[in-house]
């Protein structure tokens, strides 16, 4: 049974159809129905609106050349509404959605439809409709070449025993496990359909950002955190400012500002030992790094500061970090030079030009600065960084980005477009995934 009740009610506001890596799949079925309904041919539709990714069955629809957004959502309304695919019917009753009251409270920060403490009754989905567009979901994400309508038929006929069992089946593949709640941090164990089963940390005031995650390994009764990879997009994108310091068997001293659990510095320190002097972990909050210890796998060698990152970097002596990578979300928003250039992160007291000038006299004549940076002020923030580095690189990620500023002025002996073999092989994939999306910035 479960634990919550489930409260919508569609306002209209278009929120499901836009986001930045927006994938909306659809079958073979889904195509010839739509197609048909813009009165075109299949062949036109799939090579107008459609797109293929590497390693999915599914191709799914266009986005707009932003990437802000479907190509068929015009202002706030769908252009194809009737016809829509079965993704976005059954939305948002996914079974990850479902799983929890946190999975409903982070769902309902991207729609506005989502009632999480409803007031009254009158919003509260009955368990049946529920479990209809559940099972229809899954069936469709199966790979049964069949339109919302036709599967929704074939489920009509079956017996409520079945239906049943298809739930119990549903709630075994998504589940989360709660390792700690305390009012401050929550700590997950995730097991999803589809997905390797992983550890994640989130501040309870904003549940909607990752801090920390890892992969596990299997079995379930005696899971161990998976080191031969990183979970987090960011985390492999910061990977790619190794490839600016020196090659030349010169150990980096490194600091990371808002280590959190300590999870990138503890995968630089497993599979770079001989390359690294000193890695330091600054973070302010002691419940992420008492988190790192007990549930993270901190490694041991790493020097941890429980302190601000901006007070770490102002008392450092110069020429002190060869490598210092910024983190920071602490869950406030500014702007930039325009009214649009909107950061989440990294926070204003981390790209002020005090902050850039501390930066730069503590890194070494070969140092490096990369930050994590959220929102809309990516290009901005750049062109902030180039005014304290002598060369800039972007690296666009699904959902965010990373900038890496250099000190050095001569890139003659630094090999940027490729990433060396003798490496790790966990550090090369890592390293390897985003690397063709790294653009200088001129």
């Amino acid at each position: 049974m479960r634990s919550f009740k489930v409260a919508f009610r569609c306002t209209g506001c278009g929120k499901c159809c836009t986001g930045k890596g927006g994938k909306v799949r659809v079958n073979e079925r889904e195509v010839e129905t739509i197609a048909d309904y813009l009165s075109i041919s299949t062949k036109e539709f799939r090579q107008n609106h459609l797109r293929r990714h590497a390693g999915e069955v599914f191709p799914t629809l266009q986005q707009t050349p932003d990437d802000s957004q479907c190509i068929f959502l015009e202002g706030k309304k769908c252009s194809i509404y009737p016809v829509r695919p079965t993704q976005c019917r059954t939305y948002p009753f996914w079974p990850q959605q479902l799983i929890s009251k946190y999975d409903w409270t982070l769902a309902s920060k991207e729609c506005e439809g989502i009632h999480v403490d409803p007031l009254d009754d009158s919003a509260i989905v009955p368990d049946d409709r529920i479990l209809k567009e559940t099972v229809i979901h899954e069936v469709h994400r199966a790979g049964e070449e069949l339109t919302y309508d036709e599967i929704d038929e074939l489920i009509s006929e079956l017996e409520p025993e079945m239906l049943q069992g298809f739930e119990d089946e549903v709630a075994t593949n998504y589940r989360r496990d709660v390792l700690v709640e305390d009012g401050t941090i929550t700590i997950l164990d995730n097991y999803l359909d589809g997905m390797s089963p992983s550890r994640s940390l989130h501040f309870a005031d904003r549940l909607e950002l990752v801090q920390s995650e890892v992969w596990l390994t299997s079995p379930e009764d005696d899971a161990k955190i998976d080191e031969t990879r990183l979970a987090l997009d960011v985390h492999r994108g910061l990977c790619l400012s190794l490839l600016f310091l020196p090659q030349d068997n010169t150990k980096w001293r490194v600091a990371m500002l808002g280590a959190g659990a300590g999870v990138l510095p503890t995968f630089w320190q497993h599979h770079l030992p001989h390359a690294i002097e000193h890695m330091h972990a600054i973070e302010p909050s002691h419940a992420m790094l008492d988190a790192g210890v007990r549930f993270f796998g901190l490694h041991p060698a790493i020097h941890i500061h429980e302190r601000l990152g901006e007070d770490f970097v102002r008392e450092l002596a110069a020429g002190a970090i060869d490598l210092l990578v910024v983190d920071v979300e602490n869950g406030t928003k500014h702007v930039l030079d325009d009214p649009d250039a909107i950061l989440r992160a990294p926070p204003a007291s981390m790209t002020s030009a005090t902050f850039f000038q501390d930066v730069h006299r503590a890194l070494s004549p070969r140092g490096v600065v990369a930050a994590n940076v959220i929102g809309s002020g990516v290009r901005a923030l750049a062109r902030r960084l180039q005014d304290h580095f002598a060369h800039v690189w972007v690296v666009e990620l699904p959902k965010n980005a990373v900038v890496i500023g250099v000190k050095h002025q001569d890139l003659k002996d630094m090999n940027v477009d490729a990433v060396d073999p003798s490496w790790p092989p966990a550090l090369q994939e890592a390293m390897k995934e985003f690397l063709h999306t790294m653009q200088r910035v001129d």
